[in-house]
């Protein structure tokens, strides 16, 4: 199972490191009309693989109580829009830059934000030093991602509207990783309903899937609205007809099922890892998720005609930005290792002093 679990993650960032790579091949479609189309795989898709593997999927769902379901489609909303600002980041920096600093944003902020609400008893133990060094890291790795785009940008001679698209490209990807991140949280109001899934026959390596219809669908407003607000402000919804519709819509798609089958995929392999899906397994989508983006961005020529110190200051970036991504994970998986011990050293006083 283990060696399971570590195939299906491993395909699993490189199904969600190559979602944007069909993008790179429509003709004559901007980027609100990719991305609807992306929005329509997704949610399909998603309805469709859950239906298949989970065929009383609205029956668990209305064993649930409402207002977990309204409080994971809310979160669902949030990530829509972390999905809306990643696709525009992806747009303006490209998939080699975009990756690095959205992922890594996601995984540290992800990790923050409880040390900042409901843990701030860890701050300083290892748990919270360990994240505030993932951030510190993060951030050099970000500051040397940009050094690399303006390197990039010197050398082609660029004007100064690149400078402007460099700085909102970053922001974008931050912001994107912030937003990315509060799924985490929405997911924590899932687990009554993967339980429940389980209650009413769904195998338990499967259950985990459960809560991701909600998450796409109030997504999939968020998203294809924002699409349809563009392509009337912008009047060129006509563009949509043209003669390549039918291959831009199989792309579009295309982008969807990657996208979602990274996600389905990732939720069993990290079922079948069990304790280790919380530090390893995390450790390898992450980074080979990143990778995959990256590698895909300069092989499809995004950094051609950059010079050699560029793309060597975009490695150390991804790189640096990888080790946070470790030691955040390692420091999360030190916690739980310890409060795992403390239950168990609980478990046995309370045994003795039942004896």
């Amino acid at each position: 199972m283990i060696t399971l679990g570590f195939v299906l993650i491993l395909l699993s960032g490189l199904s969600d490191g190559s979602f944007f790579v069909p993008a790179k091949y429509t003709k004559r479609w901007e980027w609100e009309h990719y991305w609807a189309v992306f929005s329509i795989g997704f949610f399909v898709i998603s309805w469709v693989i859950t239906a298949i593997l989970i065929p009383n999927i609205f029956s668990v769902y209305g064993a649930v109580d409402s207002k977990e379901i309204y409080m994971i489609m809310a979160f669902g909303a949030l990530w829509g829009v972390g999905a809306i600002l990643f696709g525009t980041a992806l747009h303006l920096l490209g998939m080699a830059l975009a990756y690095p600093i959205t992922l890594g944003t996601v995984a540290c902020f992800g990790a923050v934000v409880p040390l900042l609400t409901t843990e701030r008893d860890s701050l300083f133990t290892v748990k919270g030093l360990a994240v505030i060094a993932g951030m510190i890291i993060t951030v050099i790795g970000i500051v040397i991602c940009s050094r690399a785009y303006k390197a990039k940008d010197d050398h082609e001679q660029h004007p100064d509207r690149k400078k402007t698209t460099l700085l909102a490209g970053l922001l974008v990807a931050i912001f994107a990783g912030v937003f990315s991140a509060l799924i985490n949280i929405g997911f924590s109001f899932a687990e009554n309903i993967i339980a429940k899934a389980q209650e009413m026959g769904t195998n338990p390596i499967l259950s985990g899937i459960s809560p991701w219809c909600l998450f796409f669908s109030i997504a999939f407003v968020v998203n294809f609205g924002y699409c349809l607000f563009l392509m009337l402000k912008r009047k060129n919804m006509k563009y949509l007809w043209t003669a390549d519709l039918p291959r831009n819509f199989s792309l579009g798609m295309a982008m969807g099922a990657l996208f979602v089958c990274a996600i389905y995929v990732y939720s069993v392999g990290a079922t079948c890892l069990g304790s280790w899906g919380e530090v390893p397994g995390w450790i390898v989508f992450m980074s080979v998720d990143i990778i995959t983006g990256n590698v895909w961005g300069l092989w499809t020529g995004e950094w051609d005609l950059a010079p050699k110190r560029a793309t060597q200051l975009l490695k150390l970036g991804m790189i640096t930005i990888i080790v946070a991504i470790v030691i955040v994970a390692i420091g999360q998986g030190l916690s739980i290792e310890k409060a795992a011990n403390s239950d168990a050293s609980a478990q046995t006083v309370q045994n003795s002093s039942t004896i």
